[in-house]
């Protein structure tokens, strides 16, 4: 006898867990990279290091690419989010999705406040005498606010609208990354722990949204296949394969690592916090194809 489902009817164990064990690895695999991060690139003197030649070779340019970078950098505050978490739940709000809107508040804030709680208290950075910065800088703060707010968008978009909803979340996410680097802000892996704090709530969310016991409403259906997907994957793949290679060169000059190593560093750190928005993004999209309506 067929365990399926009809819409209205409750949804089988199998369903439940299909909606809920794929978000929960995700999280769990994603709190491990935030932790070897921060392992790697804080509590090992080495790998301060490296993240710092990649900071210092952010001099490179700065002047020309301020002016570009600041505006998309400053406008993240606390109105900001205040204001983009009003917009998020009157758009899930107008269409009744009420579950949706409250569940996108609260990764919103939620996002945000472990961010604070990880650099301000949780995380420790030692000081090894090795750098010129070393008080504890991860996770960007800024980074996490435009990585949620585009995570946030995603969750709330309409299945056919997903696909743009990613690229674009993974731009601006990204552009902002990129940006408090340039700026000489934060530092590589500050913005990748960031990128893992949003993406973590993201899929948290997605859990509890997989434990429904009937079938989810209109909209969730199967993620439309399209170009999307294949665009996150190939600029992470891409991203993240350079950003490794910079940091395997650097590694290999440590520590005498002079200006023109320091501005390959920074430019592979670059392309490596790109690849990282596009991973993060393509994770998320490809969650919602879990949350599906049983078929009768």
């Amino acid at each position: 006898m067929s365990t399926a489902t009809t819409p209205g009817q409750g949804r089988s164990a199998a369903s439940i867990a299909r909606g809920l064990l794929p978000p929960l690895l995700l999280a769990a695999v994603t709190v491990v990279g935030l932790w070897a991060t921060w392992r790697v690139f804080v509590l090992w003197p080495t790998g301060q290091l490296v993240d710092d030649a990649a900071w210092q070779g952010s001099q490179y340019g700065r002047d020309r690419l301020d002016a570009l970078v600041e505006p998309v950098v400053r406008v993240i505050s606390e109105p900001f989010l205040v204001l983009a978490a009003l917009v998020v739940f009157g758009v899930a709000a107008m269409q009744r999705r009420w579950s949706i809107a409250i569940a996108a508040t609260v990764m919103l804030g939620g996002a945000n406040v472990t961010t604070r709680l990880l650099k301000e208290y949780l995380l420790t950075r030692p000081d090894f005498g090795l750098t010129e910065r070393p008080v504890n800088t991860l996770p960007s703060g800024h980074t996490t606010a435009a990585a949620t707010v585009a995570a946030t968008a995603l969750l709330i978009a309409p299945a056919r609208w997903r696909g743009p909803v990613a690229l674009a979340g993974a731009a601006y996410a990204g552009a902002t990354g990129v940006g408090t680097l340039v700026l000489g802000w934060h530092r590589p892996s500050d913005i990748v722990a960031a990128y893992a704090v949003a993406a973590v709530w993201y899929f948290l969310i997605e859990a509890a949204r997989g434990l429904r016991l009937r079938p989810l409403p209109r909209g969730y259906g199967e993620a439309p296949a399209g170009n999307a997907s294949a665009w996150l994957w190939f600029i992470a793949g891409a991203g993240v394969l350079v950003g490794i290679a910079g940091g395997i060169l650097t590694f290999t000059q440590v520590p005498g690592v002079d200006f023109s190593a320091q501005v390959l560093a920074y430019l592979t750190a670059g392309a490596g916090v790109m690849g990282v928005a596009a991973l993060s993004m393509a994770a998320m999209l490809g969650m919602r194809p879990y949350h599906r309506l049983d078929s009768p």
